[in-house]
C-alpha cells in the first residue's frame, strides 16, 4: 500500500503539489473570513468552581467579565482624588464609553466604583465591561482603549492595561521563534546533506504541514472550545516532527539513488519503508495524546487535539507531498560524490537493507529449549559483517563491547534529574509570573502594591435560593456575607449582588494572599468545607466557590487524580505498539521503561529551573515559577509518542540485522551504527526547534520548549545510544524470544522494508 500510494505521487509530482498549495491556501482564505477562534475559558465538569461559574451567568456581566484600566501616579505627584486628576480621568471615561466593544465604564469616583480606588490615593482603576471576551479581545483593541484613555495621560496619569487587555497588548508574533527555529534546522540539514535544496524540501513539507494545521485548528475553535496555547504546542511539534519524517524519508531516498535506483522507484520504495515507519510513529504518537481524553476535562482534550492535528498533518503531507517533491527535484537531491556527503553515509555501511540481504534459512520447528530465543541460530548464519568501525559505528561496538559499563554510566546519569522529579508539585501562575515590563506585569504589581495581593485573584462565591430574596439586606443574603468576612484568609468581601429574580446571589472575596499562593488554595477549601456549610445546610440553597485560583485548584485536582490512568494507558498503548512492531515482550516492555528516563529528566529539569527557580535568570523569569499540572501530562503524551520515532527506526535496523544474521552482538553493532547519525541529527533539529520558543514570554511554552528539548536530547543521545544497545546486548536473544501462542494472535506488521520487499521472518519457538 504504502509503495503503491509512494508511486502514484511520484508519478503525479505537480498534481500533488498543487493539492497541497490549494488546501493551504483555501484554509488560510477561511481562517482570514472566519477568523481563529481560541479561547482561555476553563471548563471542569462537576467541579465546585464550574457549578460557581454556571450560577453566575445569570449576571449581565458574566459573558465577558470587567477589564482594568490601572491608573498610577507616582508618590510625589497628583494624587488622584484631587479635582484635576477626576476631571481627567471621567474625561476619559466619557471617551471611552464611546469606543467599540465598550458597554460601560465604572469610574472609582462612583459609588459602584469605590473600591476601585487605593488608600493611597495614587492607585486606582476604571472597570471596563465589553461585548467580548478572552482571545476576542486583540492587541488593537486594547491598544485603541489605551489611547481613548489620552485624556487621562495627558493628565500626568500612567495608564495600564490589565487582565485580558494586558495579555493582548503583550501578544507578540511567534513568528520570530518558528524563524529561528527554521534557520537552526536549515543549518543542521545542511551540514548533513551539503546541499541547500536537499536541505529545504523537509523545511517545505514541515512549513506547509504547520500552515495547514494551525488554520484547521483555528476553525476547529469555532466548534469548541480551544487553548490558544494548544496551537502554539501545535506549531511547536507541527515543525518538529515534519522536519524529522521528511529527514528520515529523504536520507533514505538519496540512499536508494546511490545505489542507482531510478528516482520514481527510489521516491516509491521509500515511502514503503520509511515513510512505513513514519505512518506508525505518527500513529504512535496521535494514540498516546488521545489517552488524554481519560482526564475527563475539555481543556486536557483540547490541548492533546491541537499538537494531534500537527502531527496528522505532518505525517500525511511526508506520505504524499514529499514523494512528489522528491520526483520533482530528482537527482538534484542525490550525495555528491564525495565520501561521507549524505547524512548518514558514514554510518551506513554497518548494515545493509533487509531487502539486499538472503532470506534467513529455516530453523527445525524442534529446539532444545522451548520458549527460548526465535531467531536463526547464530552457528548457522554468518556474523553481521565488521567493516571499518566510523563514527557511531566505533561508538556502537565500543559500547556494544563494555554493556555492563555503559548501562551503569546511562542509568546514573537520570538519577538526579529523576530525584528532582519526586520534588515536582503543581501550582497556578498569575500575574506576578509574567516578564517584568510587560503590560500585564507592570498592572499586576501597581495593583497589588495599591490594594494587597488578592486583588490580582478575587474569588467568586454564588449561592442559589431556594425563594426570591428581598433584597441585599435580606437575612439570608446577609447571613452568608458575615461568615465570608469571618473567614481567616479573607481581605475584603464585597457588596452582595441579586440576580433579576431575586434568587442568585453573587460576592466577590479578596483574598489575603496572592492568587498562585498555597494560602490562597487553603482559603479556597476553607470557604468549602468550614464556612459555607453551616450556613447553607438544610435550606435548600447550592452555595459555590469559583474564580480564577479555585477553577486552577480544581483542575489541579483533576489532573493529580487522572495522572496515574493516563500513564498506565500510555505506557500499555507504547508497548502494545512495539509489541505489533518488533513481535518481542522484552523489546516492548523494556522501550516503555526507558522511555520513561527520558520523561522523568524533563520533569526533573522543569522543578529544577522553574519551581525552584534555577532557570530564572537566563530564562528571563521573575523567580520561582509554579508549574500547571496540565503541562506534566500533556507532555507526558507527546514525548512517549515522539520517543517511539527514535525507538522503531532504531530498532527496526537492528531487526533486520538480526533477521539476516541471526548474530545478536553484532546486529546491535549494526543497528546503532546505521541509524545514529540520523537519530542525533533529527534530535537535534527538534531541540533547536524547540528552545527557540523561549523567547516567548509565556512561562508556560518555556515549560514545553525546556522540557521537550530536554527530553528528547537524552533520548536520542543517553537512552539510545547507550542504555538500549548495552541492554539488548545483555539479554542477547532473548530480545527476540516471542511465545508462539502469542505470535499466532498477533498481526503480522512489518514496519521497515517496502510492501514488495518482504522481510524473512524467524522461526517461532513453541
Amino acid at each position: 500500500m504504502f509503495v503503491t500510494l509512494g508511486r502514484w505521487c511520484a508519478r503525479r509530482p505537480k498534481r500533488v503539489a498543487a493539492a497541497w498549495l490549494l488546501l493551504l491556501v483555501s484554509l488560510a482564505a477561511a481562517v482570514g473570513v472566519l477568523g481563529s477562534a481560541t479561547t482561555e475559558s476553563v471548563s471542569i465538569p462537576g467541579s465546585d468552581s464550574q457549578a460557581a461559574q454556571d450560577a453566575a451567568r445569570v449576571f449581565a456581566d458574566s459573558a465577558s467579565g470587567r477589564q482594568p484600566l490601572v491608573l498610577h501616579t507616582p508618590a510625589d505627584g497628583v494624587p488622584l482624588t484631587s479635582a484635576r486628576a477626576r476631571d481627567a480621568v471621567q474625561e476619559a471615561a466619557r471617551a471611552l464609553a464611546g469606543r467599540d466593544h465598550v458597554v460601560a465604564v465604572t469610574t472609582p469616583y462612583e459609588p459602584a466604583g469605590a473600591a476601585a480606588l487605593a488608600p493611597d490615593g495614587h492607585t486606582a482603576y476604571l472597570s471596563v465591561e465589553l461585548d467580548v471576551a478572552g482571545r476576542d479581545i486583540t492587541a488593537d483593541i486594547a491598544h485603541d482603549l489605551v489611547d481613548a484613555a489620552e485624556p487621562a495621560a495627558a493628565a500626568g496619569i500612567e495608564v495600564t492595561p490589565g487582565g485580558n487587555l494586558a495579555a493582548a497588548a503583550d501578544k507578540k508574533s511567534t513568528r520570530r521563534s518558528e524563524i529561528i527555529g527554521l534557520v537552526a534546522a536549515f543549518a543542521v540539514l545542511y551540514l548533513g546533506f551539503r546541499k541547500p535544496i536537499a536541505a529545504a524540501v523537509p523545511l517545505a513539507v514541515a512549513v506547509v504541514g504547520v500552515g495547514i494545521s494551525l488554520a484547521v485548528i483555528g476553525l476547529t475553535g469555532h466548534l469548541m472550545d480551544m487553548p490558544s496555547a494548544g496551537a502554539t504546542i501545535a506549531a511547536m511539534i507541527g515543525l518538529g516532527v515534519g522536519i524529522d519524517y521528511s529527514l528520515f524519508c529523504l536520507t533514505r531516498f538519496r540512499e536508494l539513488l546511490a545505489t542507482g535506483k531510478g528516482i520514481e522507484d527510489a521516491a516509491a520504495l521509500t515511502t514503503g519503508a520509511s515513510g512505513k515507519a513514519v505512518a506508525f510513529a505518527g500513529a504512535a504518537v496521535i494514540a498516546a495524546l488521545a489517552s488524554l481524553a481519560l482526564g475527563g476535562l475539555p481543556l486536557l482534550r483540547a490541548l492533546a487535539l491541537a499538537p494531534g492535528i500537527a502531527v496528522l498533518v505532518a505525517m500525511a503531507a511526508t506520505l504524499t507531498l514529499l514523494p512528489a517533491l522528491l520526483s520533482l527535484l530528482g537527482r538534484r537531491l542525490a550525495p555528491a560524490p564525495v565520501a561521507g556527503d549524505a547524512l548518514v553515509a558514514r554510518d551506513t555501511p554497518t548494515a545493509p537493507h533487509a531487502a539486499d540481504l538472503p532470506e534467513a534459512p529455516t530453523v527445525p520447528d524442534t529446539p532444545t529449549v522451548p520458549d527460548t530465543p526465535t531467531a536463526p541460530h547464530a552457528a548457522d548464519l554468518p556474523e553481521a559483517p565488521r567493516l571499518p568501525a566510523r563514527g557511531w559505528a566505533r561508538v556502537a561496538r565500543h559500547v556494544a563491547d563494555r554493556p555492563w559499563r555503559y548501562l551503569l554510566a546511562g542509568l546514573a546519569f537520570f538519577v538526579l534529574p529523576a530525584l528532582a522529579a519526586a520534588q515536582l508539585s503543581f501550582g497556578q501562575l498569575d500575574g506576578g509570573d509574567k516578564s517584568p515590563g510587560t503590560a500585564g506585569r507592570t498592572a499586576y504589581d501597581r495593583l497589588e502594591a495599591a490594594f494587597g495581593p488578592g486583588v490580582n485573584g478575587p474569588l467568586q462565591v454564588t449561592d442559589r435560593l431556594p425563594k426570591p430574596a428581598s433584597g441585599p439586606t435580606d437575612p439570608a443574603v446577609t447571613a452568608v456575607g458575615e461568615a465570608l468576612k469571618d473567614t481567616s484568609g479573607v481581605a475584603a468581601v464585597g457588596p452582595a449582588q441579586l440576580s433579576r429574580d431575586g434568587r442568585t446571589v453573587r460576592w466577590q472575596v479578596t483574598p489575603t494572599t496572592a492568587p498562585g499562593d498555597p494560602d490562597t488554595a487553603g482559603l479556597v477549601h476553607r470557604l468549602r468545607d468550614s464556612t459555607l456549610p453551616p450556613v447553607t445546610r438544610n435550606t435548600g440553597r447550592e452555595a459555590h466557590v469559583g474564580g480564577v485560583p479555585a477553577t486552577q485548584l480544581d483542575l489541579n485536582d483533576r489532573l493529580a487524580q487522572r495522572l496515574p490512568a493516563v500513564i498506565g494507558l500510555v505506557l500499555a498503548i507504547a508497548a502494545l505498539l512495539l509489541l505489533l512492531a518488533f513481535r518481542s515482550p522484552l523489546v516492548a516492555a523494556k522501550a516503555a521503561v526507558l522511555n520513561l528516563l527520558s520523561v522523568a529528566a524533563a520533569y526533573g529539569v522543569l522543578t529544577a529551573l522553574f519551581q525552584w527557580g534555577w532557570g530564572a535568570a537566563p530564562l528571563d523569569l521573575p523567580g520561582p515559577v509554579p508549574v500547571p499540572g496540565y503541562v506534566p501530562l500533556l507532555m507526558f503524551a507527546v514525548l512517549f509518542g515522539l520517543s517511539m520515532d527514535y525507538e522503531v527506526f532504531l530498532l527496526s535496523a537492528v531487526r533486520e540485522a538480526w533477521l539476516a544474521t541471526g548474530d545478536n552482538h553484532g546486529s546491535v553493532i549494526a543497528g546503532l551504527g546505521r541509524t545514529g547519525r540520523i537519530i542525533t541529527s533529527a534530535a537535534l533539529i527538534m531541540v533547536c526547534v524547540f528552545l527557540a520558543y523561549l523567547l516567548w514570554d509565556d512561562p508556560v511554552v518555556k515549560m514545553f520548549g525546556v522540557g521537550l528539548a530536554t527530553a528528547v536530547a537524552l533520548d536520542a543521545t543517553v537512552v539510545r545510544g547507550l542504555l538500549v544497545p548495552t541492554t539488548m546486548v545483555l539479554l542477547g536473544k532473548a530480545n527476540w524470544w516471542m511465545p508462539r501462542w502469542l505470535d499466532r494472535l498477533l498481526p503480522q506488521m512489518h514496519i521497515e522494508g517496502g510492501d514488495e520487499t518482504p522481510v524473512p521472518e524467524p522461526v517461532r519457538n513453541a
